[in-house]
């Protein structure tokens, strides 16, 4: 056991990174697996939401308790505040998406958040990019569009859906980088659900539907895959280079249709596969960031 913690932190820190972001990938595909199948059982994405909000904060509980709050303490309630307006949205619009499109296309439209990480970042926090980049936004929306295929009789609205919860994701992005956060990875996860179990609690008059015994298993699941996304995400960025890491992103496009198929017996089509392709060669020019003067 010690030569294998030896040998893991002997690794190069990107190469941790990379290691930790394939991990919140298989949780991620597994979260928003474990959300489809529950909506099966009948709740609606406003439910499901605070279903999972329930969940992680029940997990998380004992943690809290132990270190008599201590764990959650923060110095930056303000940074939470405005980080929950964008945490509300993308959960949500994860929920409806995921419910209602093949979850290979679902989790495809959500990777799109690093598209959008490059204008909005232009825009709202003054960076300059290489021209190259900007090439690679357009690539990468191109393979958005053969995903989509706009005026086919096979588009639906949750396509959009999906498309609005990477913004949310990326402007969520921008807040981080904009004000900057020190604060622990347990503390992000618990005031990002504190934020979900009160507005979805609201909305879900503080009641949920008791889910059936079957659906049983999918509980902590759904808890676990949760936190794995935020835990291994949260270490990715501690250990190695935002730009560097994100190469892992691209395994998301390997485990999304693996459980889609595994699980629901769906099987992407060939037009999935030609936008997937080009999303990922887009989304390589972007997060490669060029030597010389950005233009």
């Amino acid at each position: 056991m010690k030569r294998l913690i030896s040998g893991w932190e002997g690794l190069a820190g990107n190469t941790r990174g990379v290691a930790f972001v394939i991990l919140a990938m298989a949780s991620w595909a597994t979260m928003n697996a474990a959300t489809k199948a529950m909506g099966a059982y009948g709740y609606d994405a406003e439910a499901l939401v605070f279903l999972r909000a329930n969940i992680v904060l029940l997990m998380l509980l004992p943690f809290v308790l132990l270190t008599r709050g201590r764990l959650v303490m923060t110095r930056q309630p303000k940074l939470h505040l405005v980080r929950g307006v964008f945490i509300a949205t993308s959960s949500y619009t994860a929920a409806y998406a995921v419910t209602r499109l093949p979850l290979a296309e679902t989790n495809a439209l959500l990777m799109t958040a690093a598209l959008f990480m490059l204008p909005l970042g232009v825009w709202l926090l003054g960076e300059r990019a290489h021209w190259s980049r900007w090439l690679g936004v357009g690539i990468g929306f191109g393979g958005v569009l053969a995903i989509l295929r706009p005026g086919a009789d096979t588009f639906q609205f949750a396509s959009l859906v999906a498309l609005l919860c990477a913004l949310s994701e990326a402007l969520l992005g921008v807040v981080l980088k904009k004000m900057g956060t020190t604060e622990p990875s347990a503390t992000i996860v618990w005031w990002s659900y504190v934020t979900n179990w009160v507005v979805f609690g609201l909305l879900c008059g503080f009641y949920l539907p008791m889910p059936p015994p079957e659906s049983w298993y999918l509980l902590p699941l759904l808890g676990l895959s949760t936190m794995g996304v935020y835990f291994a995400y949260i270490q990715a960025y501690k250990v190695g280079d935002a730009s560097a890491v994100e190469a892992g992103s691209f395994s998301l496009l390997l485990f999304s249709p693996l459980v889609g198929w595994l699980w629901f017996a769906e099987l992407p089509t060939q037009a999935f596969w030609a936008g997937a392709g080009l999303l990922v060669v887009g989304i390589a020019i972007v997060i490669i960031e060029p030597k010389g003067r950005a233009a």
